[in-house]
C-alpha cells in the first residue's frame, strides 16, 4: 500500500452588511463589495462548505504543492467546484432537437449559422460578421425581477427554439 500526502480544505463563510448609495443595481453592488473589502466588521456565519482537496502528492509527509499547483492532478469530483455539468446537444437534419444537461445549472446558447439568406429579425451578427440565430437552452436563466418563490423551489424554464 502507498502513502499519500493530501491537503484538504473547506470554505468558511463570513458576512458583512453594508449600506451604499448608487444610481443602478450594478453600481450599488460594486460599491458594496468595495466598502465591505475595505473595512472591518465581518461576522462568521458558522456555516462551512463541503471538504475538498486542494493538493495531493504521492509519499509520506511530502509537499503536495509543486509550482503553485497540486503535484498530482486532483480528479474533478474531489475539487471545490466538483464535477462540472455535462451538456449534450442533439442535432438531426441540421436542427437542434434536444439539449440534455446533467449535473448542475448552466447557460447554453446554440448558434445556428445556417441562415440561408433569411430575412428574420432575430438574426444576429458575430464579431467576424457572420450571421446566426440564437437559441437559449439554459436551465438556469437569471430572474427578470426579485425572487417571488422560495430559494429551494425549482423554476421551470422553456427552451427557445428557432
Amino acid at each position: 500500500m502507498k502513502f499519500w500526502t493530501v491537503q484538504c480544505s473547506f470554505a468558511s463563510y463570513d458576512a458583512k452588511t453594508v449600506v451604499v448609495e448608487a444610481e443602478t443595481l450594478e453600481q450599488a453592488l460594486d460599491r458594496a463589495i468595495e466598502e465591505a473589502n475595505n473595512g472591518d466588521g465581518w461576522s462568521s456565519l458558522d456555516v462551512c462548505g463541503d471538504t475538498f482537496v486542494d493538493a495531493v502528492a504521492e509519499g509520506n509527509d511530502v509537499d503536495p504543492w509543486k509550482d503553485f499547483a497540486s503535484s498530482l492532478a486532483v480528479p474533478a469530483r474531489f475539487t471545490e467546484r466538483g464535477e462540472p455539468p455535462l451538456v449534450t446537444v442533439t442535432v438531426s437534419g441540421g436542427v437542434v432537437q434536444d439539449v440534455s444537461i446533467d449535473g448542475g445549472k448552466v447557460r447554453v446558447h446554440v448558434r445556428d449559422y445556417d441562415t440561408d439568406g433569411a430575412d428574420d429579425p432575430s438574426i444576429q451578427t458575430d464579431a467576424a460578421g457572420e450571421r446566426f440565430t440564437l437559441a437559449d437552452w439554459s436551465n438556469d436563466l437569471p430572474p427578470d425581477g426579485p425572487a417571488e418563490a422560495a430559494r429551494d423551489e425549482a423554476r421551470e424554464t422553456t427552451p427557445t427554439q428557432e
